[in-house]
This record gives C-alpha cells, sequence and structure tokens, in this order.
C-alpha cells in the first residue's frame, strides 16, 4: 500500500547542513566568484556530514 501520509520532512539535521551550506557559498560568492561560492558550499555541505554523522 503506498504511503498515504505525504512526503517525508527533511530531518533537521539536513536542513542545518543545507542552510549553513548556503550561507557560506552566499558569503564566497559574494566575495569570490561564482566558482570558489560553490566549492565553499559543497565543502561545507560535506564537512559537516561528516562531523554530524
Amino acid at each position: 500500500m503506498a504511503n498515504t501520509n505525504g512526503p517525508e520532512l527533511l530531518p533537521q539535521r539536513w536542513a542545518i547542513i543545507l542552510l549553513a551550506g548556503l550561507v557560506a557559498g552566499v558569503l564566497v560568492l559574494a566575495a569570490g566568484g561564482l566558482l570558489p561560492g560553490l566549492g565553499a558550499a559543497g565543502a561545507t555541505v560535506l564537512g559537516l556530514h561528516q562531523l554530524m554523522a
């Protein structure tokens, strides 16, 4: 039987990780450009995921 409760909510841990990645990416984007901003966002998400796992 299919799940009728709707989509599963994003766990709070992932919400924090993705929000931190977004903030880091935007800050570096404003200071250094697109590629460093994407790198900072990715590194932040991966680092926090490893740290909080």
